[in-house]
């Protein structure tokens, strides 16, 4: 039984440390809130983020605000991790990479941008492909080229 009890302690043990890890990774390279507060003059809710900046959006971008009253509105809480917000009375969360991904239209523009970033990685991959030839030739397809 002994030898049981410690098994499971140890693979406990290794799955905290994974998520740890885990959550490190995530919180150096995912947006992270530090303030958030409603600003009704704006109708804004503007949340400051651990690097500084501040994103700022209307309450109506997120389900179940819409009809909110700004009392309602001003009731946020920030998650543990800081990534998302919470309106316990309205029964609201909502995740502030999703936010941003939306507002932001990342699914669109984003990926164009990122692969014209120049980095130690991808130059090393171009000069391994140039040894190697380069990029193949296109086939022969369709378009009639040799």
């Amino acid at each position: 039984m002994v030898e049981i009890a410690q098994a499971s302690e140890a693979g406990l043990d290794q799955q905290n440390d994974a998520a740890v890890q885990e959550a490190r990774r995530a919180d150096r390279i995912e947006p992270r809130t530090a303030a958030v507060e409603y600003d009704p003059s704006q109708d804004k809710i503007l949340v400051q983020l651990r690097g500084g900046y501040v994103f700022g959006f209307p309450p109506s971008a997120v389900k179940g605000l819409k009809h909110a009253t700004a009392g309602q509105i001003s009731d946020i809480r920030i998650s543990p991790t800081g990534d998302g917000l919470h309106w316990e009375e309205l029964g609201v969360d909502v995740s502030l990479t999703g936010l941003m991904t939306r507002a932001l239209n990342l699914r669109e523009w984003a990926p164009r941008i990122m692969g014209q970033i120049r980095s130690e990685a991808k130059a090393k991959a171009a000069r391994r492909n140039g040894l190697k030839g380069g990029r193949p030739r296109g086939s022969t397809g369709s378009k009639g080229r040799p």
